[in-house]
């Protein structure tokens, strides 16, 4: 198949949608389906996929407005060049662009590719989207539940992939990566390093996490907390960490592009999300062997087991939260095991073969389709 992904995210921005774009687009290309992906110019977006895909041609090309003619013309001639037989779309925006420009040119199916709720009460998207979608993936089924609550995505049209991520063996316990890790945060080199994952914004709950910390530091003060990201809210959540005094205990280690040493490293993971579509990051986590504390949102209860890979409590709650990751810490034995039931739960559901499986299923019914959603 010729396939093309479209993902208008802003030019600084990379998120969970984007690593499933790119995990996606380059299992395709080694299944030898010749794929191109559509970004800004200049972006982490790109970026990313230049520097760790193989075989994806990534295309930038100027995203703006909903309706742009030019967008619209450019992705349009692109299509009938390529002979484009599969457009995967991200945005509202870029279901506009992408599937108008696949319904001018006749060929092409469209898939939505959604990574959360983005649907809208609106003429435009009720009288649209429909006609310009013939299936929608999504990673959990509680994010299908959300989408297809307004009536104009239609859950028979609706695809549920678990999202698979690459075979990488982590062995526990491995004193060269904790001691890495410290030495590369400057942190005690006895400290208990619990990590999370995510951009710097209301949606990913940090705010919670800085309140439990302060708890969870007079219960066990060697804990350090490593935060993986950027975004926004960072200058608010420093200013959170000073107001409550515990600037020793957390580390901004920035956005970096390979995490598993970070993971390898580390001691548990905190995800305190307050909304969160499936959670990859919770997945690579789980991969790593790491033991989990997160909120019951989402997709994570349909990615972890409650009780056994992971701890969940309700978001907003940062007692509870706190709560949780003090009683992990108390048993070493606990960390280990629920440690080794995620990975096993890892190998056992979310492997990335079997996400690749059935999204290259997918693809190949919806080539050449149009109007399917529209029924």
């Amino acid at each position: 198949m010729n396939i093309l992904f479209l993902d208008s995210i802003e030019s600084g921005v990379y998120g969970g949608m984007e690593e499933w774009i790119r995990i996606v687009a380059d299992g395709l290309a080694a299944r030898e389906h010749n794929v191109t992906v559509a970004g800004r110019p200049g972006s982490e977006f790109l970026r990313r996929l230049g520097e760790t895909t193989k075989g994806v041609k990534p295309l930038p090309i100027e995203l703006s407005g909903d309706f742009n003619p030019s967008t619209i013309s450019k992705l349009k001639k692109f299509i009938a060049e390529h002979e484009i037989d599969l457009i995967s779309v991200n945005f509202n925006k870029d279901v506009r662009l992408g599937g108008i420009a696949a319904r001018l040119d006749g060929r092409p199916g469209v898939i939505w590719s959604v990574g959360l709720d983005i649907t809208k009460d609106s003429l435009v998207h009720k009288l649209l989207t429909p006609r310009l979608v013939d299936r929608v993936v999504v990673p959990s089924e509680s994010l299908k539940t959300q989408i297809t609550r307004l009536g104009y995505v239609r859950p028979e049209t609706v695809e549920v992939v678990p999202i698979g991520i690459c075979d990488k063996e982590f062995v526990r316990p491995n004193p060269e990566a904790s001691a890495t890790l410290r030495a590369r945060f400057e942190l005690p080199s006895d400290a208990i390093v619990a990590v999370t994952v995510g951009r710097f914004v209301d949606q990913k709950g940090h705010r919670y996490l800085i309140e439990a910390a302060q708890e969870i530091v007079k219960a066990h003060d060697r804990v350090r907390f490593v935060l993986l990201g950027d975004g926004p809210l960072t200058s608010e959540l420093r200013e959170r960490i000073e107001a409550a005094g515990l600037e020793e205990h957390f580390v901004f280690a920035g956005m970096i592009d390979d995490i598993d040493p970070v993971l390898a490293g580390a001691d548990l993971m905190i995800h305190p999300s307050v909304e969160e579509p499936f959670g990859i990051a919770v997945l690579e986590g789980m991969r790593a062997g790491l033991p989990v504390v997160a909120s019951r949102v989402g997709g994570i209860p349909e990615v972890v087991e409650d009780g056994a890979t992971a701890v969940l409590v309700e978001p907003r709650d940062p007692k509870r939260l706190a709560q949780a990751v003090v009683d992990l810490l108390r048993s070493t034995d606990r960390l280990a095991r629920m440690g080794r039931a995620g990975q096993e739960r890892w190998r056992a559901h979310f492997r990335m073969t079997d996400m690749l499986d059935s999204i290259e299923r997918i693809f190949r019914a919806t080539a050449g389709v149009s109007g399917v959603a529209d029924g």
